[in-house]
């Protein structure tokens, strides 16, 4: 009688490790990203959430026609344009890219909208993620806006 619930148990451990091992995802945790934009050159970010640096540079991407990937789509007016815009985070320890998907108001110069992870590098090789934004004027005559992204981000 033992030796067949030691054959048993020997047997159900044997089996539990030939199971092929899955993915071991991250759960999507909340995050936030602060950006001061200065239109036209490289900016800082600052980031809590603990998934990605905590501070970095950010960048737009080029590749483009006027050398970047700002493009006006749809819904253009004179009192607001919809823009695409891909940027790149860079941090000690890798990269990644995010598409913003972006509303921006002619008279107030905020701007509302939503991001998405495209891809990454070094540690951010699997990240993804998605969430929301919203850009203020930090003065009125001032072009600097302040760029809020709010929510999830996980690793596969």
């Amino acid at each position: 009688m033992r030796s067949i619930r030691f054959g048993a148990a020997v047997a159900a451990v044997v089996a539990i490790l030939a199971l092929p091992a899955g993915a071991a995802a991250t759960p999507p945790g909340p995050v936030t990203i602060t950006v001061e934009t200065h239109l036209g050159v490289e900016n800082t970010f600052h980031a809590t959430g603990g998934l990605v640096c905590a501070s970095g540079t950010v960048s737009t991407l080029g590749g483009g026609p006027t050398g970047d990937t700002r493009t006006f789509n749809g819904g253009q007016s004179f009192a607001q344009a919809q823009l695409l815009l891909s940027l790149r985070f860079e941090c000690p320890d890798g990269s990644f890219d995010v598409l913003l998907r972006v509303t921006l108001d002619f008279a107030s110069g905020d701007t509302v909208g939503t991001w998405s992870v495209l891809g990454g590098t070094g540690a951010y090789a699997s990240l993804h993620g998605a969430g929301s934004l919203t850009g203020e004027r930090v003065g009125p005559w001032d072009p600097v806006i302040l760029d809020i992204y709010t929510g999830a981000m996980h690793l596969d």
